[in-house]
């Protein structure tokens, strides 16, 4: 009878281990691929050594005193010893557990071994901030451990005697099960009696173990948030961490107490030490309350002090603004059309297009094909003829959702439509006549006046989860050419080839594809490409790093790469204000480093990861834990260098920090006196908070314009501006933050004053709500604030679309503020003509009808010679482009 089930279980633990085998080998054949197999092979060794360690662990401990413990049971019970499977099947069971526990502590591990000091010191205990975030956590993981282990074993060794107390019994076999007994051999209170030695000596074990526990309590008192400080304040210091000494050396006496019961075995003992441990423990709680109720709030401030300046210093220092320098912007408005021209790199790059609607703008001109899909819109920079230009670029990757039903057969998922194509570029301030996007790069095949691009397949993208197949006997849809489809097939270095029955079997079933195996559209020399999503790809790679949810693409040396921010976060750090991270999937943590800026080959899929920030001790951990993942940041092509960009998300972790954190003095950080807030602006007529917007822009004091990120602030419940926070990107400023302080005692206009003078303006809100009446919605841009000299100008954009479906945003009119003028005009050029229009020197005038009859001649000219060049008809290309310069000549 019990053949056929034993059977029945070992085919199905055996199949259990085929498909964990498979598992591991289709991980190892992908890291082989990308080169990082020694990362896979560490991460896999460490968690089977802590797997096994901790099973043997919590077995061997809870087995043998499961054991003991039915034995004497037995005896108690005047019966021979049996053999009790039962125990060994609940104590194994709760092993499993606890081995996946422990293997799933597998970085924790690898970080206390290789710790980096940090370098400086908590201002309670003393310790190196490295203590916190490498050994704490490990010291938690073995004493939590501990407890369950003794707890399991404690409850699974009262068993035997209670089965013998009330009539219950464990029958042994190859299925245990519970046998209700007509009597009981002897009374619940014998049975009980006779656990008493071995039970004493299990809680004089659990409660050295809580001993220790509360120990290391003291220290986790320093990430308290509760009170007026985040970590340890007053209360904390003066009775939290007396009580916890004092509960520590409690349960040691308690520990001793249950080991000294072993002899006399009186249960009375164990029921009034449980119970004096947990009444010391209220008292504190009790004296806790009464300390911070009765002495702290009445005079919180005095009291608190010197703790509300550790957590200022340490939150500064944990999210790197301590090193922001902070300088006086003395707002005068003097601007001159001298002045205008003088930072006409700045004007010129000056973002009209907003990336919400040019997004839709982009997927009504350049998309082409429904299975094609622009996912995001980066902001970037490049060089132009020896012009630094912001430019708005986004990739066209392969929607395969966008096929019709019928079509979405696995041959067409996996197999043919396969890749994205090229991206789209344009420069942030050019508009055409008909209000649309001036593009440096578009349709496909790419082509640019500036660029070259070699490569233009994108197979690895944000919008690429799916897996496919290429090098098949079927041809990989190309890109379409009018009426007719290009075919190719992939030559990239990319994915694990499937050589063989096994590697396809192994993928047919980590994918749950048969097709993998039976179709005879593969063979030896395919290749099957997954984990394309770059996050993912990123993440599988170094799980222990976070990314950011915005990766940007970047077209360098003729070929696409994809840049991802990654950081190294903690949440142990002392006194420092833990934040929620919306850009890291709403990530707990209280320390941040972007320390690595990882590239990926959108077409081959390599991955690079160079560290950026090589002092961050967490960054130097890894180093050390995984030698030769990370790449300093000089083996970077310089082409990718000068693409790197500080990341919207950290600063905007960063900017919310410092509206509060600003204010270094405790008196004035406790009362709020000199709060901050990110201002608001309004967007398809809803207010929402602002977003840092990347500009080209001359900083005060410097001698040219570079590439920063900037947010400005407004003070708590006003609307006036307050200041701005700025993030440098280019070069050796590399991560510098500036903020910059405007007068108190001088009125600025904030983003919502701008926004309500719009509304407020006769004319401008009658075009506004005539154009709304017509057929047409007007969209608001971003209200972007930009510095000029020692003045500030605010510039809005205003698109036109229609409220019917198909809809193309249209950049229609820019408006431009500045002092007590404002201005709405067809171009920024014109509108800051009406502005600074006293004065002879400074911006070109306004464009006549001749003039733009030529510009509209030129534009339609350009495009024509595109499509030549693209349909290879390289001498009416000519002719064009002969023509566009007979123009500009006149």
């Amino acid at each position: 009878m019990n053949l056929p089930r034993t059977i029945l279980v070992t085919l199905a633990v055996a199949l259990a281990l085929v498909l964990v085998v498979f598992g591991i080998l289709g991980n190892w054949y992908w890291f082989l691929t990308v080169g990082y197999e020694e990362i896979y092979y560490s991460i896999l060794v460490t968690r089977v050594v802590l797997f096994v360690a901790g099973f043997l662990v919590f077995f061997g401990f809870a087995y043998l005193n499961i054991r003991y413990a039915y034995r004497k049971a037995a005896r108690l019970r005047g019966e021979k010893p049996d053999a009790i499977p039962a125990a060994g099947f609940f104590a194994g069971v709760a092993a499993i557990f606890a081995g996946l526990s422990v293997a799933g502590a597998w970085e924790t591990v690898l970080k206390y071994l290789n710790q980096t000091p940090f370098g400086f010191t908590d201002p309670i205990f003393g310790l190196d901030i490295g203590f916190y975030v490498f050994a704490l956590p490990l010291y938690g993981l073995v004493l939590n451990f501990l407890v369950i282990l003794f707890i399991v074993t404690i409850i699974l060794c009262a068993l035997p005697y209670l089965s013998g107390g009330i009539g219950v019994r464990i029958s042994g076999g190859a299925r245990p099960t519970v046998v209700v007994e007509e009597g009981a051999t002897t009374s619940l209170r014998d049975s009980l009696r006779g656990y008493v030695p071995q039970l004493s000596f299990l809680l004089f074990l659990t409660f050295l173990t809580i001993a220790a526990r509360l120990w290391l309590a003291r220290y986790n008192v320093l990430f308290s948030t509760g009170g007026a400080v985040i970590g340890a304040g007053y209360t904390d210091v003066h009775v939290t961490l007396p009580v916890l000494a004092i509960l520590t050396v409690v349960a040691v006496v308690i520990g001793v107490g249950f080991l000294v019961n072993e002899k006399f075995k009186q249960l009375k003992v164990i029921t009034y030490g449980v119970a004096a441990f947990f009444a010391i423990a209220f008292v504190g709680i009790v004296a806790g309350a009464v300390m911070q109720g009765l002495i702290v709030e009445p005079d919180e401030l005095t009291l608190e002090e010197p703790y509300l300046d550790h957590n200022i210093k340490f939150t500064l220092a944990a999210y790197d603004l301590d090193s922001a320098e902070e300088e006086v912007f003395p707002v005068s408005y003097n601007l001159t059309r001298r002045d205008i021209l003088e930072n006409n790199a700045t004007i010129e790059n000056i973002r009209l297009w907003d990336w919400r609607p040019l997004k839709t703008t982009y997927e009504q001109l350049q998309l082409f094909r429904t299975y094609y899909h622009f996912n995001d819109v980066d902001v970037d920079r490049y060089t132009f003829d020896d012009t630094y230009q912001e430019v708005l670029i986004s990739a066209r990757e392969m929607n395969i959702d966008g096929l019709p039903s019928q079509a979405r057969t696995w041959v067409n998922r996996h197999l043919v439509y396969t890749h994205g194509f090229g991206a789209v570029m344009n420069p942030v301030d050019e508009v055409t006549a008909e209000g649309l996007p001036v593009f440096y790069m578009k349709d496909i095949p790419p082509v640019s006046p500036y660029l070259t691009l070699d490569e233009s397949r994108i197979y690895y993208g944000e919008d690429t989860g799916n897996y496919v197949v290429t090098m098949t006997t079927t041809d990989e849809f190309d890109y379409p050419a009018g009426d007719r489809n290009v075919y190719q097939n992939y030559g990239g270095r990319g994915g694990v080839a499937l050589d063989g029955f096994v590697k396809r079997l192994i993928y047919a079933l980590k994918f749950g594809s048969v097709e993998i195996l039976v179709s005879g559209s593969l063979t030896d020399e395919s290749r099957i490409l997954f984990y394309r999503s770059i996050g993912e790809r990123a993440r599988t790679v170094a799980p222990f790093l976070s990314y950011d949810s915005d990766p940007y693409l970047v077209v360098a040396d003729g070929r696409l790469y994809w840049i991802i921010d990654a950081y190294t976060t903690a949440e142990r750090f002392p006194y420092s204000e833990p934040v929620r991270v919306p850009s890291l999937e709403g990530k707990r943590l209280n320390y941040i480093r972007n320390s690595v800026k990882v590239v990926i080959d959108a077409y081959n899929g390599n991955i690079d990861y160079y560290v950026i920030e090589p002092e961050d001790p967490l960054i130097r951990t890894y180093g050390e834990m995984f030698p030769g993942l990370l790449k300093d940041f000089d083996e970077m092509p310089a082409s990718l260098q000068s693409h790197v960009r500080y990341p919207q998300g950290l600063f905007e972790v960063q900017a919310y920090l410092y509206a509060t954190y600003h204010m270094k003095d405790p008196r004035v950080f406790y009362n709020r006196e000199d709060a901050w807030v990110i201002p608001d602006e309004i967007y398809r007529g809803s207010r929402q908070q602002m977003e840092p917007y990347y500009v080209i822009m001359k900083l005060p004091g410097e001698a040219s314009e570079e590439f920063i990120l900037m947010l400005p602030f407004t003070p708590r419940n006003k609307e006036n501006m307050i200041g701005w926070m700025a993030a440098r990107s280019d070069g050796e400023n590399y991560g510098s933050l500036i903020v910059y302080q405007f007068s108190k005692q001088e009125l600025t206009y904030g983003p919502m004053q701008i926004e309500a003078r719009i509304d407020q303006d006769t004319e401008i809100s009658q075009d506004i709500t005539l154009w709304s009446q017509s057929g047409s919605s007007v969209l608001r841009g971003n209200t972007l604030v930009i510095p000029i000299e020692d003045s500030i100008i605010y510039v809005e954009p205003l698109y036109l679309e229609a409220t019917e479906r198909g809809t193309l945003p249209q950049l229609q009119r820019v408006i431009v503020a500045y002092n007590d003028r404002l201005t709405m005009e067809e171009t920024l050029a014109e509108a800051l003509a009406v502005i600074f229009e006293d004065g002879t020197d400074g911006v070109v005038p306004p464009i006549d009808e001749t003039d733009r009859e030529k510009l509209l001649r030129i534009a339609d000219l350009y495009d024509k010679a595109n499509r030549a060049l693209a349909e290879g008809d390289l001498g009416l290309y000519q002719e064009y482009v002969d023509e566009i310069g007979r123009i500009v000549e006149s």
